[in-house]
């Protein structure tokens, strides 16, 4: 199976090891990452018509900003292999959700999986009755780990605030 990476930060760098653990091939579209940071993901390079078009899951790991919103819409679905998997839990407003209803309204793609949504935190009602989709709560932060992270970075802020 082969895993397309839209953005390939900390998570998406850590999404292509466990995928590599799992025998994936990993292609991965971002712009702003080295040829040789990708190379040491035993990754491949590509654009993001290449990552839709070849890939069996497309995973999204972008920040929401202008030139990000709704990146994927009904014609970059389109590229996509009926086969295929969306998977968003970096940002809602990266998947244009109408469209999105649409394609799998229509069986586009085989299915989607979201925990983030463009009206957080509340997903729109006709994605949630469509049985090829799985929404999930965005938790990532209610973590252990994460709260000790985010307690951390107060801490050093009122520290360095006070220096």
């Amino acid at each position: 199976k082969i895993i397309g990476l839209v953005g390939c930060g900390n998570i998406g760098s850590e999404v292509a090891k466990i995928a590599k653990s799992l025998e994936m091939n990993v292609i991965v579209y971002d712009p702003f990452l080295s040829a040789e940071r990708i190379e040491s993901l035993d990754a491949e390079k590509s654009s993001l018509d290449e990552v839709l078009k070849y890939s069996d899951f497309v995973s999204l790991h972008l920040p929401l900003m202008k030139n990000t919103k709704n990146i994927i819409d009904l014609n970059q679905i389109k590229k996509m292999k009926k086969t295929s998997y969306l998977v968003n839990a970096a940002r809602g407003g990266l998947i244009n959700e109408n469209d999105l209803f649409k394609a799998l309204k229509n069986k586009l793609i085989s299915g989607a999986a979201l925990d983030v949504f463009e009206n957080e935190p509340k997903p729109q009602i006709k994605l949630l009755m469509q049985s090829n989709v799985s929404l999930t709560p965005h938790i990532g932060a209610a973590t252990n780990e994460a709260q000790d992270r985010v307690g951390k970075e107060l801490a050093d802020k009122i520290v360095s605030y006070f220096n």
